[in-house]
């Protein structure tokens, strides 16, 4: 299957509006401004396609290796939507992946394999430091080496050039790397799920007005020390500074207590507060506020309905009770895994 690249607008976005909310991430990935010169933006159909004979089945992505070790890659396919394919042999309660989608998906990571490794962003310099000291400590390898949690866990993967990032995947799509043979075990990811909640952005809750002595405000780059120091996801001040954001401040010392981020996916991205301001309704007037504020516009269906999201990890019990208090209810699984697009797929006939 032939795999094309795309402008910043084609006639992918009119196909992956035609699909939301279950394009959602990639429809926002796709419009963000932070968009480097080594981006991709990829399709299994043409962008001169009209909307009128596009395919039935197809894949298309977001792919930017100078973006390592952050997410580097965004997949969405027509699979993913429920009854898009039902086999004439399929088992009630069973659940196939449609094959034409399977092999749109594989073509689009044949296709990532045959393109130029750009260099590591400067910034990311520190990462790759972390991977070799990592290596150092524990130099086993392979799917059965086991490692202690910690930064260097979330970094080595940088020593084998052709494993990606892949974010915000289908556990089905997850399913068909596995099935090729591509998926890495021995990196953090395919055992952590996470519930993706969509929410209209119309059905959104009013909140509570903030406490006298906080204020609202934008995240500055002087913040983003502590932003970082509260999650464990790697990420850079450029790309957080590249986000819009929500915060909330004391007013008598001006530091923050409460932010949230939306994500290069437009998720909502290191939704936090710090422990002496919870329980009093904060997180989610901060979720409610960057969605109202930012989402409008990004993610539109074609009935007009704006869609916001947020990815919440299984077990992560304060986050889903955020986003349940919001109106949103788990959709879809979802995971954050690595693949080696160096192995090959078999998919190039």
């Amino acid at each position: 299957m032939q795999v094309y690249e795309h402008p910043a607008s084609s006639t992918l976005q009119a196909a992956l509006k035609s699909t939301l909310p279950h394009s959602i991430s990639l429809s926002y990935r796709t419009k963000h401004p932070n968009r480097t010169k080594d981006a991709h933006v990829l399709a299994s159909f043409p962008p001169n396609t009209t909307t009128e004979n596009l395919p039935r089945c197809w894949a298309a992505a977001y792919f930017d290796r100078s973006m390592r070790p952050e997410t580097e890659l965004w997949i969405f396919t027509t699979g993913e939507i429920p009854e898009h394919y039902t086999s004439p042999d399929q088992k009630k309660g069973d659940q196939e992946f449609c094959p034409e989608c399977r092999k749109a998906v594989l073509s689009l990571i044949d296709y990532m394999s045959r393109l130029p490794i750009p260099p590591l962003h400067p910034e990311s310099e520190p990462a790759l430091e972390l991977a070799r000291q990592h290596e150092q400590e524990f130099p086993q390898r392979g799917p059965d080496a086991k490692y202690p949690p910690g930064p260097g866990l979330y970094m080595r993967h940088l020593l084998i050039p052709t494993v990606v990032t892949l974010g915000a995947c289908h556990q089905q799509v997850v399913k068909v790397l596995a099935e090729a043979g591509i998926l890495c075990k021995e990196f953090p990811g395919p055992e952590a799920e996470l519930n993706k909640f969509w929410f209209k952005v119309s059905d959104l809750p009013r909140t509570k007005d903030l406490p006298e002595e906080l204020r609202w405000g934008e995240m500055r780059e002087t913040d983003m020390a502590i932003v970082q120091t509260r999650t464990s996801i790697p990420r850079t001040t450029r790309t957080l500074m590249s986000l819009k954001s929500v915060g909330v401040f004391e007013r008598s010392t001006d530091r923050p207590v409460a932010w949230t981020f939306l994500g290069l996916d437009g998720s909502l991205t290191t939704l936090h507060t710090e422990p002496e301001w919870r329980g009093k309704g904060i997180a989610k007037a901060v979720a409610v506020k960057i969605f109202m504020e930012h989402a409008p516009g990004l993610a539109v269906d074609e009935v007009g309905d704006a869609w916001a999201h947020a990815d919440v990890y299984l077990g992560n019990v304060q986050s889903e009770s955020v986003c349940r208090s919001l109106g949103g209810k788990p959709s879809v699984k979802i995971l954050w895994v690595r693949i080696d697009i160096g192995k090959g797929t078999g998919s190039r006939a």
